[in-house]
C-alpha cells in the first residue's frame, strides 16, 4: 500500500489521468450493462397483463369479419406487443374490401389496447392466380389505421 502511495505522489499528473481513462472505460460499461437487460420491445411490453385482450374481443373481431361472405377464415393471436390477424379470403378480394374490413376490425378494441399494441394484419386469397394477395399491412401504436 506504501508503494501506491508514493508512486501516486511522485507522478500525480500520471495517477490522474489514469484514474480518469478508468472512469470513462467503466462508466459507459456500467451504463450499457445496466440497458442490455431489457428486450428488444424495451419496457412497453412489461405492461402485457394489464392490456391483456380479451377472448370476447377476440370473438368479436372473428364474429364480426366471418359474417363478411368473402372471408374463409380469420386467426387472431398476440406476441409480445402486436396483434396479429391472418384473414383467408375467398377469392380475389377488391382490396378497398380489405381496407373497410381492417377499419373494423380496429373498431372492436378499446383506445387503451389500440394505443399499447401494434397491429399487423396478413391477407391471402384461396386464389392462387390472383396478382393482389398476399397482402401484409401494419399499424403502429401511434398511428390512427394501417399503413396500406
Amino acid at each position: 500500500m506504501k508503494r501506491v502511495l508514493s508512486f501516486i505522489k511522485k507522478h500525480k499528473i500520471l495517477s490522474v489521468a489514469l484514474l480518469i481513462i478508468l472512469l470513462l472505460v467503466i462508466i459507459p460499461m456500467i451504463f450499457i450493462m445496466i440497458n442490455s437487460k431489457g428486450g428488444s420491445y424495451g419496457s412497453r411490453c412489461n405492461d402485457s397483463k394489464k392490456y391483456e385482450i380479451s377472448s370476447k374481443t377476440i370473438k368479436n373481431v372473428k364474429k364480426r369479419i366471418n359474417e363478411i361472405s368473402l372471408v374463409n377464415d380469420i386467426d387472431i393471436y398476440t406476441k409480445l406487443c402486436t396483434i396479429k390477424i391472418i384473414i383467408n379470403l375467398k377469392d380475389d378480394v377488391d382490396v378497398e374490401v380489405v381496407k373497410q374490413m381492417s377499419s373494423d376490425i380496429l373498431t372492436k378494441f378499446s383506445d387503451k389496447e389500440l394505443k399499447h399494441y401494434d397491429f399487423a394484419l396478413y391477407v391471402t386469397s384461396d386464389n392462387d392466380k390472383s396478382e393482389t394477395y398476399p397482402i401484409n399491412v401494419t399499424k403502429h401504436k401511434t398511428k390512427d389505421n394501417f399503413a396500406w
